[in-house]
């Protein structure tokens, strides 16, 4: 028979177990009858089931006082030394989070059983602690006692977290050996742990063994998720058949996984499929699926998909709101993303740190600079600690609007660095061309012991390729084979050290990295073919761009790619293969392409006579920009063709966004330069005063040419010497100057002043300086000049040095000297040499050294007009008329026309 006491507190008991269950969002009400229970138990004694019946619920409702007056009567009571009532009292401290107090409990058992075990290795597991619940699954193993599919469960969740792949394995011939493999917890797990490992097969293989009984729901979608994650369809859709076919029905998870596929696939019409099927089992408004349904519809670009979704559910999370502003962020959707997070806050939501992440991603856009300050004050407001993950996002925000200083203080003021924030410093950093900090924030990070990523290599790579430091390139090099072996080397890693050995001239290195890569994208074979290109190699540029197309089947030749063929084709001189290039061009569709239209304007336009093809290509491009005027212009002026250029330029003028550039103004003043037109290179001039072009320095120079070509040296010293930076242009442009002038002494005085300014001369300063000698018969001084050239600066001799010093001693009339120069010459073609000497000996009246020239001139150019002229002007100088009309008639019989010339110069007037 039952006491009336016990019966009293049974029901007592019941009652409390009722109002708790029925108030678990009134914690008040739920104390006052626990305490009203605590002393009822002052004189009445009651169970243990009772007491288990408390502490559950009090874990569950996460009311650490209520579960802690149970534990005290318990105690009381001396009920704390059942197993049982110990058991949930190690659960409630667990569930509550006060750990110590569990672990301590759980030591005090002389006899902890199975479930004592598994409850603790449980709250380890939960509570993020992987490594000692592991070591307590390994203690309690080792104390006889044998683990049940539970516990298994929980180990191999631990071991899939840390990684800890080879345990999960010995976790899993352990399962074997206790046939715990067909339980539903030790499936799904072990099925689990193959897929996080990436060990696919086995986790595939696993599955088929495992009984039709013994595989759950998360069995199945665990594997399903894995396809979905590789976007392996064919398999993916394979089980869903399957999974069908044995009438499993599919739950909200399922198809959540499904429609991630269809995402990765790019499958807008599979997505709206599902998603009508999902609509058909009423799972629409379950808030996981909406988050599932608004991610991939933002994703694929189907923003009022999206937007109708996420408006139809009726609870919305951060998670929810989030997906949608991550995909105005990914449709470039700026403005309407901003709006879209002040209507959050406006419904008084609160953001969270992954809704400050989307809103950063949101403001690295060069549109929304005061924005992500506006934001990231509010950031701070809140009071959000910022942490790698944080402050990786405000680094990317400040470095993707320029602010790169902003976002090194962002850096700087992370505590607790990982590798990602690290990379994204490093990444931003590059990207925003400050190499050398990048090297040393890199430098840093492997301080540390971090690993860098792929990505964070490649950058790195990249700023040793912009600072030229190969010895820094090769360690890095040798980094990356070390830790990652050559076969693991991915097409990021491997165009960047491309790029690193072509950028520093190391292009035989680069060429071994090239045949080393498996897969070649479209990046790897412009970077190699620029690489040849910049070190002059230019016949094995074409020939690698011809390898290319014939041979390349995962890339296609870019417009990057054609221009750096087509500036490799400006400069072989040869034009055949510039014009199999842009056969090349019309055939892949880039003939209206801007970039590659004014490649090819510049590649016609190097070729002597073949600036009207330049201007065909002009012509044919509608979409003309200031680049493609730029470089008409320019191929107008560079060409001697003064006239077209102006014309082209007073055409421009009349376009509609007209808009001047340096290149421009430069190539009109060139054009005035070649016409004489002084008047109108004043208004250029004034033009360019007004424009705030004048401090380019190219400009400048051009200024200079203009006005002592158009004969007002007087002019072009004056601005010379306003100007407030000179570089080695500017300078040889006024000694060019002086030199038309024919003031030599002033060219020589302004090259000791360029000298006492610390700059240092090029070859083509010589060139300006030796002819300035030349004009004004400076002998001594030339010969001083061209020593030094190669005494003092140590610069490479052409045959245009050798030129001005011929003609400097044929002025002078010394042209016994100037051939014995010719002679001395280390050049196979000395015709331009040969020429120049005709042409003193014409002026002082050689005419046998003129005639025995003149003779080697014609059989080595037979066609050349100028040679005929010269030799009958040596003959008419000396009256012998009948010598000089024979020249002529020859002239005539080998059909060689002379261009006729003409000369003009403003006058005031």
């Amino acid at each position: 028979m039952i006491s009336l006491n016990h019966f009293s507190l049974s029901v007592a008991t019941k009652c409390i177990s009722t109002l708790i269950n029925s108030s678990k969002n009134n914690f008040l009400r739920v104390s006052i009858h626990v305490r009203n229970f605590m002393k009822m138990t002052e004189n009445v004694g009651f169970c243990s089931q009772d007491c288990i019946s408390l502490l559950q619920q009090s874990g569950d409702l996460r009311e650490a006082s209520n579960g802690k007056s149970v534990h005290s009567v318990c105690v009381k009571t001396g009920l704390d030394r059942d197993v049982f009532v110990q058991n949930n009292t190690i659960r409630f401290y667990a569930i509550c989070g006060d750990l110590m107090s569990a672990r301590q409990l759980f030591d005090e058992m002389p006899e902890p059983n199975l479930v004592s075990w598994t409850s603790m290795i449980s709250s380890y597991v939960h509570d993020g602690q992987y490594e000692i619940g592991l070591r307590m699954f390994s203690l309690m193993c080792r104390s006889g006692l044998g683990p049940n599919e539970f516990g298994f469960s929980v180990a191999l969740k631990a071991c899939r977290i840390m990684h800890a792949f080879v345990m999960g394995k010995l976790l899993h011939g352990l399962i074997l050996k206790y046939g715990f493999e067909s339980y539903s917890f030790c499936s799904a797990s072990i099925l689990a742990m193959y897929v996080e490992s990436g060990d696919i097969s086995n986790a595939h293989n696993f599955f088929d063994e495992i009984p039709l009984r013994g595989r759950s729901e998360a069995s199945w979608n665990t594997l399903l998720d894995s396809y979905a994650e590789t976007s392996n369809a064919e398999e993916a859709f394979k089980l869903f058949h399957q999974m069908m076919y044995f009438k499993m029905i599919p739950n909200c998870f399922t198809y959540t996984i499904l429609i991630k596929l269809c995402a990765n696939m790019l499958n807008i019409d599979l997505l709206r499929l599902f998603h009508g099927r999902l609509i058909k089992l009423g799972f629409e408004d379950y808030l996981i699926v909406g988050g599932a349904l608004v991610d991939p519809y933002a994703k694929l670009g189907f923003l009022n998909d999206a937007g109708k979704v996420f408006q139809n559910l009726e609870e919305k999370d951060n998670v929810v709101w989030c997906a949608l502003l991550a995909g105005f962020h990914q449709n470039g959707e700026v403005e309407q993303g901003l709006n879209f997070y002040l209507k959050f806050l406006s419904e008084g939501n609160k953001p969270d740190p992954f809704m400050f992440a989307s809103v950063f991603s949101l403001c690295s856009n060069s549109k929304t600079e005061g924005v992500g300050t506006q934001v990231h004050c509010s950031f701070i407001k809140y009071g959000f600690m910022l942490d790698s993950f944080l402050g990786s996002a405000l680094i990317d925000m400040y470095g993707g609007v320029g602010m790169i200083f902003d976002a090194y203080k962002c850096f700087v003021e992370v505590i607790y660095k990982n590798e990602i924030c690290f990379s994204t410093m490093i990444n931003n950093l590059v990207f925003n061309s400050n190499d050398e900090i990048a090297l040393e924030i890199f430098c840093e990070m492997r301080k540390l012991g971090l690993e860098p990523s792929h990505s964070t290599l490649s950058y790195i790579l990249r700023a040793c390729a912009n600072l030229h430091m190969l010895k820094e390139g090769r360690s890095l090099h040798c980094y990356v084979a070390k830790n990652f072996g050559i076969s693991e080397f991915n097409l990021c890693i491997e165009n960047a050290l491309l790029e690193m050995y072509a950028k520093c001239g190391v292009v035989d290195e680069a060429k071994n990295v090239f045949k080393e890569m498996q897969i070649r994208n479209e990046f790897s074979w412009t970077t190699m073919i620029s690489g040849y290109s910049e070190t002059g190699q230019f016949e094995e540029a074409l020939g690698l761009f011809q390898d290319m197309i014939l041979s390349s089947v995962t890339a296609k030749a870019s417009e990057f790619t054609l221009v750096v063929v087509l500036q490799a084709c400006m400069r072989t001189e040869t034009l055949d293969r510039g014009k199999q290039v842009h056969n090349y061009v019309i055939k892949a569709g880039f003939e209206f392409n801007l970039f590659v239209g004014s490649a090819l304007i510049n590649m016609y336009a190097a070729f002597k006579h073949e600036v009207q093809n330049a201007y065909l290509v002009f012509s044919s491009i509608k979409a003309q920009d200031l680049v493609i005027w730029s470089s008409m212009i320019t191929a107008w002026a560079q060409n001697g063709k003064s006239k077209e250029a102006l014309k082209l330029f007073i055409e421009f003028h009349n376009a509609p966004n007209f808009l001047v550039d340096e290149p421009i103004l430069s190539s009109c003043l060139s054009a005035c330069a070649g016409l004489a037109l002084l008047d109108m290179g004043k208004c250029f001039h004034a033009r360019i005063i007004r424009t705030g072009f004048q401090s380019y320095l190219h400009v400048a120079s051009s200024i200079i040419d203009m006005y002592s070509k158009c004969g007002s040296i007087i002019d072009a010293r004056k601005f010379f010497d306003e100007m407030r930076d000179h570089n080695i242009v500017s300078w040889t442009t006024m000694m060019s100057g002086y030199a038309h002038h024919g003031l030599g002494r002033e060219a020589v005085n302004l090259f000791n002043e360029m000298k006492d300014a610390w700059l240092k001369p090029d070859s083509v300063t010589f060139v300006g300086l030796l002819t300035a000698c030349s004009h004004a018969g400076l002998v001594k001084e030339g010969w001083q000049c061209f020593e030094s050239m190669i005494n003092d600066h140590g610069l490479e001799v052409s045959i245009n040095h050798y030129a001005c010093m011929v003609d400097l001693l044929g002025r002078a009339g010394q042209v016994d000297e100037a051939e014995a120069l010719i002679n001395k010459a280390p050049f196979r073609s000395k015709n331009l040499l040969w020429k120049t000497l005709l042409g003193a000996c014409n002026k002082h009246g050689q005419i046998e050294a003129g005639n025995r020239i003149a003779q080697m001139l014609v059989e080595l150019e037979p066609n050349e007009p100028s040679t005929y002229v010269l030799v009958s002007n040596i003959y008419a100088s000396a009256s012998m008329w009948d010598s000089s009309i024979v020249v002529r008639n020859k002239m005539k019989e080998e059909n060689v026309n002379r261009q006729p010339g003409c000369s003009w110069i403003q006058v005031a007037s």
